[in-house]
């Protein structure tokens, strides 16, 4: 009995670590982990459709949804996965692609779903005597489930990898008669070489070490990973500058199986031991992967679906599993991490310091959803943000990993996390001082981030009211081009500052930065003869640039749509519903159409809001039947099932909105725009310990044919967070022909 309870007591201070433990009480024991397959996303997406394909000369490789089937925690700073080659002849980061057929090593960081190196730490590789490099393997002898991974490689060695939140626990098998070797390597994908790797004097079974890694997209900021390993096998082990070679000794007549567990840090390598032990402890591989399944089948279980068939059961919680993979714990188990300044800070009791933020890809979707699901969490990571800002320089940091700010993707994108978060739920951070930080850096007080500036051309910005083309501004660490989608950005944020400072009564500077969102119309070209009006590049002079097309990730024309936050005015600007209508309706003839056709892209995140966009015209069924079609056609349960990069999670939580048939479309406005929910019951167990209840007859249609709240007919196509924030019931019903709901404009 003391076992037992000693080991329910890791599972709950391992769910406190994570800033999770608010989830609410009720039934919650659904064996849902079955419906998750990491392997989704881990493929390249498919190809152009031919249409497109055969105008382009090159036809455009649209990589893939860069995920990885690592045994990992919700928001675990370990996912201990493997590797493998990156693929040949195009855009490939380093990480696990699955049309490659051997693994490299099993390294324990992972950033799931991103187009740039990063992670790829300690990566350990077993091997027989006399066998070097990549070791092939067959998909047949793999399985990938959340908090384990295994595979039997074509040598016959076999590899099983759980996980806690800070440490990995690995089982090697070799088969009877070999001697066991394991290849350690002390690096990250960014770095080769440095890292050292010694003996711990007091204990011949346990190894330390440190690397280093950082360097994400190429931006040259790094940080210092620490590990400490023990095994439960004696070994012989060959030391050199950054590889240790662990040689076990063979069973003539038994497989030798050698169990290892790692403990990491970014902070050193006696965090990283202690990180280890408390927990991991004595406790078995096989209680370790227990306990990793109990605690994804409590964090998945905060949404309950039912109606679905098994392919979209598997889609939508193999999608939720990726959404709650990141941000992710940076702080170890005593609160010490380290800061954005290179110092050792201190996270408060019972809060968790987080990193991995991808905040240009998650402000649009992912993190409404985890403020929402997990208000605590959410709350934790905000005032991460917060800390960083105040050790980096002023302004909030860009793409973070570890305590890095890499200057990666247009705008001042966090001031948007950050409203969108609170809109949310999650309130419970340094709210004003997160205010000061927006207007800060709004104003131009505050500039850098560890040197990266957050918003380029600023003062541009402010006298014309757009960032001209013609001003050489280099807008991130990869772009110099696209001033036109990045003055978007700029007016989003704006738009968001201006509706959190109002939230926080601050009604000055609300209006302030509510006028100067409006900059989104400087960029908007007018119609001209039979080109009609759209996104256009403009110069210092105000001449608009006649061969505008390429934007950053995108083009004028899916940029154009791009403007969530005031979508009555991009409306009138195109001409109206009449205008808007018939060209929404080219536009999402393709789906997944990449950068450079003029048709929608659902596979990156400027799309994500447009197919929400009839919503705010005559024609509201037209989201309706464009909501399910992406749902069927570019979400599928194959390792290619994701139209573009996951992003951190950013594209699964797209499906986990459209599944539910609801939409956080304007930044910073808490609320949803409406469409059909995928399934017939859907349970939401919210924070506080309240439900929400979203219920669809006839859930394999695809029209709106009228919705009640709590019994009350709702009649627009919007319907305000307050009114769900502490739950409802939510009834859709659903038909297979269009309906009149929702189009009268009175009701938008």
């Amino acid at each position: 009995m003391k076992h037992a309870c000693w080991v329910w007591g890791a599972v709950m201070a391992t769910l406190l670590n994570t800033g999770y433990a608010s989830s609410p009480t009720g039934k919650q024991d659904l064996a849902l982990t079955q419906y998750v397959d990491p392997m989704i996303g881990t493929d390249q997406s498919p190809p152009l459709v031919p249409a497109i394909a055969k105008t382009q000369p090159s036809p455009e490789n649209l990589g893939g949804g860069f995920t990885a089937p690592a045994a990992t925690l919700p928001a675990g700073m370990v996912q201990w996965g493997p590797d493998t080659p990156s693929v040949p002849n195009g855009w490939s980061p380093p990480g696990y692609h699955y049309s490659q057929t051997s693994i490299t090593g099993f390294s324990l960081t992972h950033l799931s779903g991103v187009g740039c190196s990063g992670g790829g730490a300690l990566p350990i590789l077993p091997t027989v005597a006399g066998q070097a490099g990549a070791v092939p393997f067959k998909h047949a002898n793999e399985t990938a489930r959340p908090g384990y991974y295994g595979v039997t490689l074509d040598n016959g060695i076999r590899v099983e990898l759980t996980a806690t939140l800070r440490s990995g626990a690995g089982r090697f098998a070799w088969p009877a008669g070999q001697a066991g070797q394991l290849n350690i390597t002390v690096k990250t994908d960014a770095s080769s070489q440095g890292g050292t790797v010694a003996i711990d004097p007091n204990d011949p079974r346990a190894l330390s070490g440190s690397m280093v890694g950082g360097n994400f997209c190429d931006d040259g900021q790094t940080y210092k990973i620490y590990f400490y390993a023990k095994l439960d096998q004696p070994f012989t082990p060959k030391l050199s500058a950054g590889n240790a070679l662990l040689t076990f000794a063979s069973k003539p007549d038994a497989p030798l199986t050698v169990n290892m567990k790692v403990g990491v840090s970014y902070v050193s390598i006696q965090n990283a031991k202690d990180n280890l032990q408390q927990e991991s402890g004595a406790r078995s591989f096989d209680q370790i992967a227990k306990q990793a399944d109990a605690t994804w089948n409590r964090e998945l279980n905060v949404i309950e679906v039912a109606g679905g068939n098994a392919d979209n059961l598997k889609k939508f919680y193999t999608a939720l599993y990726h959404a709650l993979l990141a941000p992710s714990v940076f702080s170890d188990v005593n609160g010490d991490y380290s800061a954005m300044n290179g110092k050792i800070a201190r996270v408060g009791a019972g809060h968790v310091h987080y990193t991995t933020f991808s905040s240009w890809d998650t402000y649009r979707s992912l993190m409404p959803l985890i403020a929402w699901l997990k208000p605590a969490a959410a709350s934790d990571m905000m005032q991460s943000l917060v800390d960083d800002a105040d050790t980096c320089g002023g302004a909030f940091p860009k793409w973070v990993e570890g305590n890095t700010s890499s200057d990666v993707m247009p705008g001042d994108n966090v001031p948007i996390v950050v409203a969108q978060s609170y809109m949310y739920g999650a309130t419970g951070f340094d709210t004003q001082k997160a205010l000061s930080i927006m207007l800060r850096t709004a104003s131009g007080a505050a500039t850098t981030c560890r040197n990266v500036v957050a918003l380029p051309g600023l003062n541009l910005y402010q006298q014309l009211g757009y960032l001209p083309a013609d001003a050489n501004i280099r807008i991130d660490s990869s772009h110099n081009g696209g001033t036109a989608s990045t003055t978007l950005e700029y007016a989003t944020t704006d738009y968001a500052i201006s509706r959190y400072a109002l939230a926080l009564g601050d009604a000055t500077d609300a209006a302030k930065m509510l006028a100067r969102s409006t900059n989104w119309k400087h960029v908007i070209h007018p119609a001209s003869g039979t080109t009609p009006a759209r996104l256009s590049d403009r110069n210092r002079n105000g001449n608009w640039v006649a061969t505008s097309y390429d934007e950053v990730e995108g083009n004028v024309e899916q940029y154009t749509w791009m403007i969530p936050f005031d979508i009555p005015g991009l409306i009138s600007a195109l001409g109206g519903d009449a205008a808007v209508l018939p060209r929404l309706d080219t536009f999402n003839a393709y789906l997944n159409a990449g950068s450079r056709s003029p048709h929608l892209w659902i596979g990156n995140e400027p799309s994500f809001a447009t197919p929400w966009l009839y919503n705010w015209t005559s024609r509201p069924d037209k989201t309706q039947a464009l909501v399910r079609r992406i749902i069927n056609e570019q979400f599928t349960t194959a390792a290619s099932g994701l139209p573009g990069n996951d992003d951190e999670g950013a594209t699964s939580g797209w499906f986990v909105w459209a599944a539910l048939g609801l939409y956080p479309e304007v930044p910073a406005v808490p609320g949803f725009t409406l469409a059909t929910p995928l399934f017939s019951h859907v349970t939401i167990r919210l924070a506080d310990g309240k439900t929400l209840q979203i219920d669809a007859s006839h859930a394999g249609s695809t029209y709106v044919q009228g919705v009640t709240l709590n019994g009350t007919a709702l009649t627009s196509t919007w319907m305000d967070f307050d009114r769900v924030r502490k739950g409802g019931v939510l009834e859709f019903r659903l038909g297979d022909a269009p309906s009149s709901w929702g189009r009268p404009v009175t009701t938008r």
